[in-house]
């Protein structure tokens, strides 16, 4: 071999090891960024010590964790290319400006209302109750549909599903589209740390792959999809899948599907739930009611909640939702 040609291979050896810590370097500096940033969101609601304790192994074995997440960035790319999501889609969401991690995902899905439940016998469904102002839920919940009368009576009006129950559901998810819960993550980035940092990676990989068919459908750039933690959408947290699935348009438009229209929100819980076996011929079953709602948030806890709202705004005795009977 000549001289220049072992030149030539030096200098792709040289530039594949600077690819690599380049890699390398970026991952260690998103980590750290990471860090810092789930630091600040867990202070806001635990103690400092909970942050700390989840925080400093990454912090201390910044390179090997900056190393496996690579690895785990590029698998998660790999399962994403053998469910038909170009590479160059997943690779510009990672390069994009808004592009972060979150190193703690683990600790957000722990202190969900529902899992302390599931944890703490300690705790009930009263706990849970207080916890969430399910009471004050009911009157707000009376300004809601007054607010929006002629799209909760044309929704009610498709299947029999009964305006109080879409309310109800609403008012659980969001506190009837209040602002202050429309959630500050990134459901791309959610996803992704869900596949580096949790064991929830088929779900991942599932709702990553919807995100972007919904994404596409709708015209909309995947990082402008923010909500909650566990990548729920919208005033009616829909996953990705959900949406692809049951969410519709107000107007039957697809292309102007959004999840943080009032209007397209209420028509699609309309339509998850009767998509789930409820309508106007059981809709006063109470075990029908039960199971759809179940369908939207698997957590026993969560559907009694909507269902004393929804007794609540139907003006039935309260506490009725505790009860498994027919009304």
């Amino acid at each position: 071999m000549t001289q220049q040609g072992k030149d030539k291979i030096t200098t792709k050896k040289c530039d594949s090891r600077k690819l690599r810590y380049l890699l390398l370097a970026f991952s260690v500096f998103l980590l750290l960024t990471a860090c810092a940033a789930d630091q600040q969101k867990l202070q806001k609601s635990e103690p400092a010590q909970a942050c700390c304790e989840a925080t400093v192994p990454i912090v201390t074995k910044a390179p090997d964790a900056a190393s496996d997440t690579s690895v785990k960035i590029e698998e998660l790319k790999q399962a994403l290319l053998a469910n038909e999501v170009p590479g160059e889609w997943f690779d510009a969401q990672i390069r994009h400006k808004n592009f972060q991690l979150h190193p703690s995902m683990g600790q957000y899905f722990q202190k969900a209302a529902e899992k302390q439940i599931d944890h703490d016998k300690k705790l009930d469904a009263s706990w849970y109750f207080n916890h969430h102002g399910v009471d004050a839920k009911i009157e707000r919940g009376k300004s809601f549909i007054k607010t929006y009368p002629d799209i909760l009576q044309q929704a009610e009006a498709k299947h029999g599903i009964h305006k109080e129950l879409i309310a109800a559901i609403i008012g659980m998810e969001t506190n009837f589209v209040d602002s202050g819960q429309r959630g500050s993550f990134s459901a791309f980035n959610a996803l992704v740390s869900q596949y580096v940092f949790t064991e929830r990676k088929d779900f991942a990989v599932r709702e990553i792959t919807a995100l972007y068919k919904f994404a596409d459908m709708t015209g909309r750039a995947p990082h402008d999809f923010t909500g909650s933690y566990a990548g729920a959408i919208g005033w009616g947290q829909f996953i990705p899948s959900s949406l692809l699935d049951f969410f519709i348009d107000a107007n039957g438009i697809n292309k102007d599907m959004d999840p943080f229209s009032v209007d397209d929100t209420i028509f699609s819980v309309e339509n998850y739930l009767y998509h789930h076996q409820l309508s106007g011929e059981h809709i006063n079953h109470y075990e029908s009611r039960y199971q759809a709602v179940f369908a939207y948030n698997h957590s026993d806890v969560y559907v009694q909640a909507v269902l004393y709202i929804y007794d609540g705004l139907r003006n039935a005795p309260a506490g009725k939702a505790l009860k498994k009977e027919d009304k």
